[in-house]
């Protein structure tokens, strides 16, 4: 049983390697219409840059308006003074 499938394992991977016009992952990239491929062309480009452009917003929302969205963040960390050597520390 293992040996069968070792087999047909082997003869399909044969197949791909010699034939890889058999496994074509996107039938549409080879479409014979020079208006499909361009379409296709541009449209890979957005959805490259696409991250790319989110990233750079969320970073220019930060450098203007996230300051004084966050600028309150850690008050509460810089308000607090850590007890003098010696005393007891409150932890209520």
């Amino acid at each position: 049983m293992k040996r069968s499938i070792r087999i047909a394992a082997a003869v399909a991977l044969g197949l791909v390697v010699i034939a890889p016009s058999l496994s074509q992952a996107c039938p549409m990239c080879f479409v014979g219409s020079e208006r499909a491929r361009i379409a296709i062309f541009r449209m890979t480009i957005v959805m490259s840059l696409l991250p790319l452009g989110m990233i750079g917003t969320g970073i220019v929302w930060l450098r203007r308006g996230g300051r004084s969205f966050l600028s309150d963040e850690f008050e509460d960390r810089d308000a607090y003074t850590p007890p003098a050597e010696g005393e007891e520390h409150d932890s209520a």
